[in-house]
């Protein structure tokens, strides 16, 4: 049986839907969102201001009834109403400052797990991004960690990092920017039904609400605030996996990016996070799983050491990252530009000389090949 005190909260998260720091500050002032509805007219607007629409749905009640409706529907169909406070909420989305008060989940997967990791990326995968999507799900599922892949069950990236898991016995979450009530993209509804049984469905989407292109922004803010670590597969300039990664690092949250070539637009914002140091490098996923903390006894030592790239250490792949972005810097630049200390910068940049990737031009100035 829920408390009396969540249909306050399933309200207070309705009316202030698109303002999502709102619910928090109210809770923490008032000491509860119950406290909310108890005001009357003046003293609402001491908090809105006069002629706040905020004020007339809070003395309209209107959306204490709907919350009522919402509960019985979600007992009716097995969802599971998670709110702030209960001690099932899951502890790194409540860490987060915008945590949602209120989101629904369907399918029995541990939401608090520490081992969720993010896998993001464009809606217009190349085929190799979505062949290194695959391999890295493939070899996580391989290392023993046991994580749960988490994702936003669009087309592109999302939809491939679901079905690997899926196919490779891994439980996923799949966040989506609309009601429990409805599936979209509805050609991912069969997707959808798998989740349900070797993961979960979750929204802070109460039924009937309308998609809005704000709607994904506070989708990809619960993937970020859900996942311990986030890996952007592919990206342009802007998008979505972007969005994701900043939340991510916002809440001091592992970001990783994937690298390509500087002629791809779909690797351009991988690129970018790398280069301003948003993100660290993916090479590998053994490497990951080490940097996660998600070392396992008794597992293959090599599983998951295939190197996506061709280097050694990651030093010289934020180089080449850096002289393609922005060809013709000097050493200071490159400390700068790749986040590199001076003692390892000389010896990297030798070997990549040496190697033949870059050239040193006049005023020892250099330029990726």
């Amino acid at each position: 049986m829920y408390p009396d005190e969540l249909v306050y909260k399933i309200a207070l998260n309705a009316i202030f839907r698109y303002r999502v720091e709102m619910p928090l500050k109210i809770i923490e002032n008032l000491g509860s969102a119950k406290a909310l509805f108890s005001l009357e007219r003046g003293e609402l607007e001491e908090i809105f201001g006069k002629g706040s629409r905020y004020t007339d749905e809070v003395l309209s009640a209107k959306e204490l009834d709907i919350a009522r409706d919402e509960i019985d529907w979600c007992i009716q169909k097995g969802i599971k109403i998670n709110y702030l406070g209960n001690e099932e909420f899951p502890n790194q989305l409540a860490s987060c400052q915008d945590a949602p008060i209120v989101f629904y989940s369907i399918g029995n997967c541990n939401l608090s797990s520490n081992k969720i990791i993010a896998i993001v990326g464009t809606r217009e995968a190349s085929e190799r991004g979505k062949s290194e999507c695959k391999i890295i799900v493939k070899e996580l599922a391989e290392s023993g960690a046991s994580p749960i892949i988490a994702s936003g069950l669009a087309y592109g990236i999302d939809i491939v990092a679901h079905e690997s898991a899926l196919e490779n016995g891994l439980e996923t979450i799949a966040v989506l920017a609309n009601p429990l009530d409805r599936i979209y993209p509805r050609l991912h509804t069969p997707q959808a039904r798998k989740i349900v049984k070797q993961g979960a469905l979750i929204t802070e989407f109460p039924r009937g609400s309308v998609e809005h292109k704000i709607n994904f922004v506070q989708r990809n803010r619960l993937i970020a605030g859900l996942s311990k670590a986030t890996i952007v597969v592919e990206s342009r300039k802007k998008g979505g996996a972007l969005t994701t990664a900043e939340l991510a690092d916002s809440y001091s949250r592992e970001v990783f990016a994937l690298p390509g070539r500087i002629t791809d637009i779909r690797s351009e914002g991988c690129n970018n996070l790398i280069a301003k140091n948003e993100a660290t490098i993916f090479t590998n996923t053994a490497d990951l799983i080490k940097n996660l903390g998600w070392i396992t006894k008794g597992k293959k030592e090599r599983v998951g050491t295939r190197s996506l790239f061709c280097f050694d250490n990651p030093e010289k792949e934020k180089i080449l990252v850096a002289l393609r972005l922005n060809p013709g810097q000097n050493m200071d630049d490159l400390c700068t530009s790749a986040s590199i200390a001076i003692k390892d910068l000389a010896p990297s940049i030798l070997e990549l000389e040496v190697e033949g990737y870059i050239i040193r031009t006049a005023g020892n100035r250099f330029i990726a090949k």
